[in-house]
């Protein structure tokens, strides 16, 4: 245990007299700062241009209301002319425009009793894609309150003979949806766009460290550092040096997270943490086998970091390639922070990937025995 706990502090001595080990592990912390920084100002990923004119009436200025009052990701910019909110969209100051007719009480009338509207809302938008169905569907519920109290005002004049309920008295300002991490029921959480990746982000970081660790293994390999580190397990050495920086970038990374405000159960982060720290180690050691030069390696890094970063849900999950998904190391560190229902998953995935490293391990040495 003596001997381990010398051989750490020297690996660690070592690490830290490398400039790029320390820049490493200090960016991390500058990032965290940044970002929770920008979240902490008022900032929208999507800005609507409103084309709504004075003369409006009294529906369409409490439409614009209820879009400014409840814009957190999405910012509304108001242009008294559509011509002015569409020049908006054209100038590149808005990314889409939504034109708000004056009469717009007439509009959702007939459309509560007809089914159908003489003058729409108008749409502008530079390019069509995923983000402007979503804004669709959100136009849609905002409208939804203006068109039910028509119809609920219609329904009443059919079947009752005159409206005879007052609609103010069944509207509920209470929110009907609580939002809560998986497990904890007792505080809600305050959501934001722009810290919600950050863990995600954070666990390609640590891949990122992960794989510089093989490539220094590589180099002080070459550079005969081992001469005077006998061990009669190259294996476990070989797992013990990569472990000891990935370790070091896991305290970075839970401090980080701690800052960043998105630190949850301490049991729970630091169990997922060091199983994660562990399944780094084994990918490590594969990359090491596979590629064998510390220059392949940096090569390839940007290609590694770029399709886990595409498969793992870092920003969006991508289901119909869930068994690629769960090839890369960060899908199981993430999914097991959000819900310990992946926790089976992420076990097997270490085992598989510790077994393919004794397997590539065992097939390279009867190899070498046989060429003897």
């Amino acid at each position: 245990m003596k001997q381990i706990f010398t051989r750490y502090i020297l690996l660690q001595k070592r690490m830290i007299r490398k400039k790029s080990y320390i820049l490493m592990m200090l960016s991390v912390f500058v990032f965290v700062l940044i970002l929770r920084g920008v979240s902490l100002q008022d900032s929208s990923m999507i800005t609507i241009a409103v084309g709504i004119e004075d003369n409006a009436d009294e529906t369409a200025l409490d439409l614009y209301e209820d879009f400014e009052k409840n814009g957190v990701v999405l910012s509304y910019d108001k242009y008294d002319t559509p011509e002015e909110a569409i020049d908006a969209v054209a100038s590149g100051l808005a990314d889409e425009a939504w034109i708000i007719p004056a009469d717009l009480s007439d509009i959702v009338r007939e459309f509560a009793i007809n089914n159908k509207v003489s003058t729409p809302i108008q749409i502008y938008a530079r390019e069509s894609s995923v983000v402007q169905f979503f804004l669709r569907e959100l136009l849609e519920a905002r409208l939804f309150k203006y068109i039910s109290r028509e119809v609920f005002e219609q329904f009443s004049y059919d079947n009752l003979g005159a409206v005879t309920a007052d609609y103010s008295s069944y509207i509920r300002e209470e929110k009907i949806f609580r939002l809560y991490e998986m497990g904890d029921e007792e505080e809600e959480i305050q959501p934001s766009y722009i810290m919600a990746p950050l863990r995600g982000l954070i666990a390609l970081w640590m891949m990122i460290a992960a794989i510089a660790s093989a490539m220094y293994y590589i180099h002080d390999k070459k550079n005969g550092l081992f001469i005077y580190w006998k061990t009669k397990s190259e294996f476990l050495r070989e797992f013990f040096y990569l472990f000891v920086i990935i370790f070091d970038s896991s305290v970075i990374a839970l401090l980080s997270i701690i800052l960043a405000g998105i630190f949850t159960f301490p049991v729970s982060e630091i169990g997922i943490m060091i199983l994660y720290d562990i399944i780094l180690a084994f990918f490590a050691m594969l990359i090491i086998r596979i590629m064998r030069n510390e220059v392949v390696i940096g090569i390839f890094t940007p290609v590694t970091i770029t399709v886990a970063a595409v498969f793992s849900p870092v920003f969006m999950e991508l289901r119909a390639f869930e068994v690629i998904c769960r090839l890369v190391p960060p899908f199981h560190y993430i999914k097991n922070a959000a819900d310990p229902f992946y926790m089976p998953g992420m076990l097997m995935y270490l085992c598989c990937i510790g077994g393919v490293v004794i397997m590539v391990d065992i097939v390279s040495k009867i190899s070498k025995q046989k060429i003897l």
